[in-house]
């Protein structure tokens, strides 16, 4: 299906279509009829057709906001006193082949996708798709329900995810969960697919890498607007489930502290609830607490580590004779100092 679970979009509104629609019967009588086999045949009238019908086919794509269509969808969007257009399937070969539109499968096969397991009933022919397209081209007219997609909106849209990525508090650290990411962009993206397929826009461009760690995908973002992803390392990983753990620490603590707050309403009935509550609560805390000294020690025994790095034994001896050599030479002088001011006054 063109567009699984959605019902197909009506006829475009009179606003967003020429003023010879509804006014010029003949020349869209014309414009509705199918295209000449060959361009050379009147490559005036063709052109002129191709330009008419490529204008509004990728205005009402971004018109829509949607970045997939298809020839059904197209073809009842402009259907017209019960007749559809008979050239769309031409004028979407042309868009194919000029870079505007793109198969889905073979956008979604040019990418390493294997961090998917959609769940969406989209399936990657891999291989076999890509090859017949590589090999074809975009000479074949698309099938009614074969999905395109619309290039430059795919690519602005991955630009707004990556835009709204940066502006939000999960922008703190680069590794964020997918779920926490889809729940920012609910708004944007009308529907899971379609996330997947920004989210491939911006693997595509190395801005993001994707990797399921224990059945949970986690994405993790490039740091500047032009910069390029690095790879997931042990690191991200560490640093995450870390981050993870502290919040789900917090979340618990909080929950605790509710209930804590509730048993008091009833201190005869629920004293004793209450206490073991504002016990486990304190344990919580002083395990967060925890948690918090033994970063803060780890941070200073990196800095030690780090001050430490030329130091060794043999440096830390001669050092030490080079002090004692320096004692020594003081006391010599003091007592000569000493000796001095007795003697002076002897005389």
């Amino acid at each position: 299906m063109c567009s699984p679970g959605e019902a197909p979009p009506g006829p475009a509104p009179a606003g967003d279509l020429p003023p010879e629609w509804e006014t010029d019967d003949e020349r869209m009588a014309f414009l509705f009829s199918a295209f000449k086999q060959s361009r050379e045949v009147n490559s005036t009238e063709w052109d002129s057709k191709m330009a008419f019908w490529v204008g509004l086919v990728l205005a009402r794509g971004r018109r829509r906001g949607a970045v997939r269509t298809c020839l059904r969808e197209l073809q009842n969007g402009f259907e017209r006193r019960g007749s559809v257009p008979l050239g769309l399937g031409t004028v979407l070969r042309e868009l194919l082949r000029r870079g505007k539109l793109q198969r889905e499968s073979d956008f979604m096969a040019s990418v390493d996708s294997s961090w998917i397991s959609w769940g969406v009933g989209v399936f990657i022919l891999k291989p076999l798709k890509w090859t017949l397209s590589s090999v074809l081209g975009d000479s074949k007219i698309p099938e009614e329900e074969e999905v395109l997609i619309y290039v430059e909106l795919l690519q602005e849209k991955a630009e707004e995810v990556y835009r709204l990525y940066q502006g939000s508090a999960l922008s703190s650290h680069p590794v964020v969960a997918l779920a926490e990411l889809r729940s920012l962009c609910a708004g944007l993206c009308p529907d899971e697919r379609t996330f997947y397929l920004l989210l491939l826009q911006l693997q595509k461009e190395k801005r993001v890498t994707i990797l399921e760690q224990n059945g949970e995908k986690i994405v993790k973002f490039a740091r500047g607007l032009h910069a390029k992803v690095s790879p997931m390392n042990d690191v991200d990983i560490g640093v995450y489930q870390l981050m993870q753990s502290e919040q789900l620490l917090s979340q618990k603590v909080e929950s605790l502290s509710q209930e804590a707050e509730k048993c008091k309403e009833d201190a005869r009935s629920a004293c004793r609830a209450g206490k073991k509550q504002l016990v486990t609560l304190c344990i919580f805390l002083s395990f967060l607490l925890n948690f918090q000294v033994f970063n803060a020690y780890q941070a200073g025994v990196g800095a030690l580590k780090l001050s430490m790095k030329d130091v060794t034994v043999e440096r830390a001896e001669n050092l030490v004779d080079q002090i004692q050599e320096l004692c020594d030479t003081q006391d010599e002088v003091a007592q000569t100092l000493a000796g001095v001011g007795i003697n002076g006054l002897g005389m």
